[in-house]
């Protein structure tokens, strides 16, 4: 792999974005080029504008014509992602200026095709707070890839508790088809596994399960079937589990557990619990939305939201692994990189607090370019003000360092902070001080 690089650019929209992201493409010849822009969710409340939601839909029209003027024999252009299964696609389109955007690119009028693609292969809608299947979506057009990782998973060495692994509103039964000792599988859209570039276009926000969400949980939206999505392990610490942080008062895992059980089975016990449970939190003045008023009374410690999550890094982890080295056709890893890599995280609009569904907005203005997703994290990180060794997925890069991504020195690493030179992650400066995701506060530096 080549040597980790990255370069911020602070008041990115005062300069040419295009120039900015086509400096950093990769040399070579792309047959076809996949660009994973972070689109979660449509915008459901002001607090929480679509802006610091999704990925700038500006930043996404300017790889795209950075991708058509460096590499003239492109034959096709993807743009997709696997949303949150209740995202309404179509709203969010519209929202962010996607619609517009697709519409621009119909018909091949650039002389290249470019798909813009909602991956996902599920639908559901929530009525009540009860999800139900909607619409069936035509997912990825070239279908779904079982890609095998088994015992080469960063999920193997916690597998003897395979049993309480849990992916939030998703049946353990769905997660356990995927997740056993020794048998580790991830159903991958096949658009992506056929690119041999992928251009990564994160969102940059604070995230309630990850600490950070960029360039390494982004790719959360290449995979077809989110119940293999491994979250969290039931439980509390004592009990192997780490859905829980060891204070979480008994009311509220008692909740959990009801709720676990009624959105499965009884659609009215469902509804009649949320409603008494909503009466309860009124009575105790539990929060359950990060608004700038009550960010720190939010209410959110369960589904692995804290960071004694040892879970969900190893889940990033293993997509990781596929991004460089799952073969076109699925099926076990290759010894060596299928595909090139180009993360371009916006920072334009970027989100603090209960991110990643709720964040607030902040206008940062900034772009950043690497050809690592662990050097554009760990960068992310400082320029928010987070100490990235104290957040998981980035704590236990070195374990990923054999695999390509990760190998750098932070003491001796170079980044290009505007037309600086930087050497060493630690000399960065602390741009900004977000308000991480509640009960990530352990995570500001100072």
């Amino acid at each position: 792999m080549a040597e980790a690089t990255c370069h911020v650019v602070t008041r990115a929209l005062r300069r040419n974005p295009r120039e900015i992201i086509a400096a950093a493409l990769p040399g070579g010849a792309f047959r076809h080029i996949l660009i994973k822009p972070n689109w979660v969710m449509h915008q459901s409340s002001a607090h929480f504008p679509i802006e610091a939601l999704v990925t700038s839909t500006r930043l996404i029209e300017e790889t795209i014509e950075a991708c058509l003027e460096r590499y003239p024999s492109v034959q096709e252009i993807t743009v997709g992602d696997a949303g949150l299964q209740t995202c309404e696609f179509e709203l969010m389109s519209r929202q962010s200026g996607l619609a517009e955007l697709a519409a621009k690119y119909r018909n091949g009028q650039r002389g290249v095709p470019i798909q813009f693609l909602d991956l996902r292969r599920d639908r559901f809608r929530t009525r009540a707070g009860f999800q139900v299947r909607g619409d069936c979506s035509d997912g990825d057009p070239r279908g779904y890839r079982q890609v095998v990782l088994d015992r080469g998973s960063y999920l193997e060495e916690i597998s003897r508790e395979a049993n309480s692994f849990r992916v939030s509103d998703y049946d353990p039964e769905q997660t356990a088809d995927s997740h056993a000792p020794g048998v580790h599988r991830y159903l991958i859209a096949a658009s992506v596994l056929d690119a041999d570039l992928c251009i990564n276009m994160p969102k940059a926000k604070t995230h309630q399960k990850a600490g950070i969400t960029g360039a390494l949980k982004n790719l959360v939206g290449i995979v077809g079937d989110k119940a293999c999505l491994v979250h969290y392990r039931v439980g509390t610490p004592p009990d192997g589990g780490d859905e829980f942080a060891p204070h979480t008062p008994a009311l509220v895992r008692l909740q959990v557990r009801w709720r676990e059980r009624l959105q499965q089975k009884s659609r009215w016990g469902f509804c009649a619990g949320r409603a008494a449970w909503q009466v309860l939190r009124r009575l105790r003045g539990i929060q359950t939305q990060g608004t700038p008023a009550n960010l720190r009374k939010t209410y959110f410690r369960a589904g692995g939201a804290w960071p004694g999550n040892d879970t969900i890094w190893r889940m990033i982890y293993d997509l990781n692994q596929i991004i460089l080295y799952a073969p076109k056709q699925g099926g076990s890893l290759a010894a060596t990189p299928q595909r090139s890599y180009l993360a371009v995280l916006d920072g334009l609009v970027a989100g603090e607090g209960d991110g990643p569904l709720q964040p607030l907005p902040v206008a940062a203005e900034t772009l950043m370019v690497a050809n690592d997703p662990f050097l554009a994290d760990c960068v992310l990180a400082r320029w928010m003000g987070f100490d990235y060794r104290r957040i998981p997925q980035l704590a236990h890069r070195t374990r990923f360092a054999a695999a390509g991504f990760g190998g750098f020195d932070p003491q001796t690493v170079l980044v290009q902070w505007d037309d600086k030179l930087i050497r060493g992650l630690g000399n960065l400066p602390a741009a900004w001080s977000f308000r991480p995701a509640p009960g990530w506060e352990e995570i500001q530096e100072g």
